[in-house]
């Protein structure tokens, strides 16, 4: 059952590429305005070192202790630099994500005569427009545009104040996990316990906790929007939707694995002897997936909450 729900996020991410284009373009933005604050407080740090020219040939993680001992004002200089970035990419993660579950709710798409989860326009829209295939792909474009700028406009706020709401748990789950962290590590016996507390452990625990609570997080902002619950409401269901549904999990790890394994092919490829443009090219492209894979993640999770209303 949890395929269905998968494929039918695919078919719906498919049937809007417009969606696709908008969550490109905007985390190619916010990747830009993410790089430049780190690029300067690096440049700075690699400047001051006289290093420069050795980290040009490659990643050298002693020549980076020595920088880190030879510029302390790094990290203080990158954190402050960060300071008005992050809650930026926060609100707008926030933001989007609403328009996208607005965009592509079954109920606005009737409303609007738009297409069905498998794109296919109804019969009262082909017949009254009277236009060719063309013409009918660009007025769907135009509605999805449309609908996920009215669903960002009507719920950023609220979508923002939720997911402020979901960072109480994951700082609880954060801490709880690191002081059981501690505790491993002080029963620890030799190296390789060591090993397994602070290489295996708390790295797992941590991402399977945030991982868990960005699920409820999702399912709660399908909630809001799809729903139309209220904020608190919104935040108690997104709780229990990984406890009452398996579908719901289901669709969370597919897609979270789809998502980490076009996160991390482009680190194993060797893109070098292509030369520059060619690796331009590809993390385009897997930039490109990456958003799709975006599209279709909402799009499962609101076919499923829409399903469970019903």
């Amino acid at each position: 059952m949890s395929l269905y729900y998968i494929k039918s996020g695919f078919e719906s991410a498919k049937a809007r590429p417009t969606l696709t284009v908008i969550m490109y373009v905007s985390n190619l933005i916010m990747g830009i305005l993410l790089s430049i604050p780190v690029l300067a407080a690096f440049s700075k740090a690699t400047a001051e070192s006289g290093y420069a020219n050795d980290l040009s040939q490659g990643f050298d993680i002693t020549l980076w202790a020595d920088i880190l001992e030879n510029s302390p004002s790094f990290l203080p200089t990158l954190i402050a630099q960060l300071f008005w970035v992050l809650p930026v990419l926060f609100v707008w993660k926030m933001a989007s994500s609403a328009g996208l579950i607005h965009a592509q709710m079954k109920e606005i798409e009737d409303q609007d005569g738009a297409p069905d989860q498998d794109g296919t326009p109804d019969e009262s829209e082909a017949s009254a427009a009277g236009a060719d295939e063309r013409s009918q792909r660009l007025a769907r474009n135009r509605n999805t545009t449309r609908r996920f700028w009215v669903g960002l406009g009507s719920n950023a706020l609220k979508s923002t104040a939720l997911g402020f709401l979901y960072l109480v748990p994951t700082v609880i789950a954060i801490l709880i996990v690191s002081v059981i962290g501690l505790v491993l590590a002080q029963v620890a016996v030799g190296e390789v316990g060591t090993f397994w507390v602070q290489a295996v452990f708390l790295p797992l625990a941590l991402f399977m906790c945030v991982a868990f609570i960005d699920m409820m997080h999702d399912f709660g902002r399908v909630e809001l929007v799809a729903g139309r619950k209220g904020i608190m409401d919104s935040w108690f269901a997104g709780l229990k939707w990984p406890f009452h549904s398996g579908n719901a999990n289901s669709i969370y790890i597919g897609w979270m694995v789809l998502g980490i394994v076009f996160l991390f092919i482009p680190f194993m490829l060797d893109l070098s002897s292509g030369g520059l443009f060619i690796a331009f090219v590809f993390q385009q492209l897997f930039l490109a997936a990456r958003a799709f894979i975006t599209v279709g993640w909402l799009g499962s999770e609101v076919k499923l909450v829409e399903d469970t209303l019903e």
